[in-house]
């Protein structure tokens, strides 16, 4: 009888083993729901940061609304729509590392804003049910049958823009390299004798920043490998980052440059000694975390050159032959005074939060004259001379639309010509620049001098917009654009200028007799205007042109290149 009684006791622990085991199966299935659906909502704001960043920050667009619309769009296509009790929310800022968690540079942290914003945070949550079987919390506790997950996701695209404000010298000929070998020289303190053809492809030419680096250390330099900031900071002689930079030029992407020809020229026993650093002539405008990328930017070799010869002779006067034939005019000397050097950017597009622009180059700021002598002997001698003083023109990174993997670049720059005043005669103190010595004609041997002067000022105040489109690397560096000032060809019109508005001022030595000088200066006048105008056209074109064009610096124009564009794949971050 009790066997009896005690059959089927069992099926109680059963009952309770099996309830117990579908409580933990519902537990297994609810808990991997939840996983898988926080997995999905995770790859869903994975993806809008990478896409949103693809096209914003750095690379586009920094409104608040198209970045939110890029997220949204990219949501959807991922099967994510914010309906009730979901969010999505895209935020432009920017990252920094965290000093305060186990030490320096041990995690990144995002920031809404900042300066630069070049990163995308992407924050979503979205409401499902607890559970799909048996809420046990909600029965016991009256807790909510649903749970909001939540995910976020920082990404960044980096984009930098490598500019130089110069002429690409491709319309260069062999009588202005002439001028321009003697230019180099004498700040120099080489023997280069380049033709048209070599300073076009040394034009041409770019070298890496981290080719550079690796340059100066074989030279002996003490630069950190892998440290844009200690390549910007460390100083070389100027011979030490001559040789560097011939060094680091390919030679399969050089055409019609001989480098080692180049290096011999370049580095003679007469190469000045002065003590320089790159960074007097090249910036990097970007954040920490993206800095030593810009050493995989390139600059290009002629601008670097002669950046790195104006630097060494800062305020310090250079005289030059101009080596050029004029007709009559005869003993032609050019003088620069060098105010301040080129410079040559690369770094971020657009502006900053003081609303000054994050990556611009300037030409150089210059004063210069060049001076002759013309006439027919015993009869008429002219003192010619045409002075010029340049303010620095800029040229500024503005958008970089980076596009999709393959696809072209869209690059825009906004570029304004610097103001030039120009001149006829030369400075007595080029040093200065105050006062002018004017155009001087002595006719019958001193018998009756004329003080010729004019003056023109080529200025513009609106700055122009510049586009390049890069479809592959060798694109570039690109070919120049020129902003040039409303007056258009600004130096025929400044030539203009200066014969419209020309004072004459006549001297007569030894007394006028009976009235008779005095008579003849309106026809003697006209000669000799006659005579001054092609010559100081001349001197304008052949001599003060190109030279002005090496420098980088045209008057009332200024010619930008794009030499470096680095627009890595968007990765995350967070």
């Amino acid at each position: 009888m009790g066997r009896e009684r005690q059959r089927g006791a069992i099926g109680i622990p059963a009952a309770a083993t099996l309830l117990l085991a579908l409580i933990c199966l519902a537990l297994v299935v609810d808990t991997g729901r939840l996983y898988l659906e926080q997995r999905k909502l995770q790859r869903v704001v994975d993806s809008a940061a990478l896409e949103t960043a693809t096209q914003s920050g750095m690379c586009g667009s920094q409104s608040a609304g198209q970045i939110q619309s890029y997220a949204a769009s990219s949501a959807a296509g991922n099967g994510f729509v914010a309906g009730s009790g979901d969010s999505l929310v895209a935020t432009l800022g920017s990252v920094q590392l965290d000093s305060g968690y186990g030490g320096a540079q041990s995690r990144r942290t995002f920031s809404a804003g900042g300066d630069p914003a070049d990163s995308i945070q992407v924050k979503a949550t979205h409401t499902v049910p607890s559970s799909l079987i048996l809420n046990l919390a909600s029965v016991f506790t009256g807790a909510s049958a649903t749970t909001t997950l939540s995910a976020q996701a920082v990404a960044r695209r980096t984009a930098m823009g490598g500019l130089s404000a110069g002429t690409s010298l491709a319309t260069l000929d062999s009588q202005q390299s002439v001028l321009l070998n003697s230019l180099l020289n004498n700040l120099l303190g080489s023997n280069l004798s380049l033709n048209a053809v070599g300073y076009r492809g040394l034009a041409n030419a770019n070298v890496s920043l981290l080719g550079l680096s690796d340059q100066l250390r074989a030279a002996g330099v003490n630069v950190a490998a892998g440290s844009v900031d200690s390549l910007l900071g460390t100083q070389a002689s100027l011979g030490q980052l001559l040789g560097a930079t011939v060094k680091a030029i390919d030679p399969t992407k050089a055409a019609n440059v001989d480098t080692v020809l180049l290096g011999q020229q370049l580095l003679g026993a007469g190469v000045k000694t002065a003590t320089v650093t790159l960074g007097s002539v090249l910036s990097v405008i970007a954040p920490d975390s993206v800095r030593d990328e810009a050493l995989q930017g390139s600059v290009n070799v002629l601008d670097l050159i002669t950046a790195l010869a104006f630097v060494a002779n800062r305020q310090h006067a250079v005289t030059l032959n101009a080596g050029v034939n004029l007709a009559n005019l005869a003993a032609v000397q050019v003088r620069l005074w060098i105010i301040e050097p080129p410079q040559i950017a690369l770094g971020y597009p657009g502006k900053g939060s003081d609303g000054q622009w994050r990556t611009q180059v300037r030409t150089a700021a210059i004063r210069t004259d060049v001076k002759g002598t013309l006439g027919i002997p015993g009869i008429l001698t002219v003192d010619i001379g045409l002075a010029a003083s340049v303010a620095q023109g800029m040229a500024a990174l503005d958008t970089i639309a980076c596009g999709g993997v393959g696809k072209p670049v869209d690059v825009s720059v906004y570029a304004q010509p610097g103001i030039a005043q120009l001149s006829l005669g030369y400075y007595t103190n080029i040093q200065n620049g105050t006062a002018l010595v004017p155009i001087r004609v002595d006719v019958l041997d001193g018998a009756v001098r004329l003080d010729i002067a004019a003056d023109a000022v080529v200025a513009d105040a609106n700055g122009t917009t510049l586009n390049y489109r890069v479809t592959q690397p060798s694109d570039l560096p690109s070919e120049s654009q020129t902003a040039d000032s409303s007056l258009g060809d600004s130096l025929d019109n400044a030539i203009a200028t200066l014969s419209r508005t020309l004072t004459v001022k006549p001297t007569l030595l030894g007394g006028d007799w009976g009235g008779l000088i005095s008579a003849s200066l309106g026809p003697l006048l006209g000669t000799v205007l006659s005579t001054l105008r092609p010559a100081v056209t001349a001197l304008g074109h052949v001599v003060l042109d190109p030279l002005l064009r090496l420098l980088g610096i045209g008057l009332g124009t200024i010619d930008v290149r794009l030499i470096d564009l680095q627009t890595s794949g968007a990765e995350l971050l967070i």
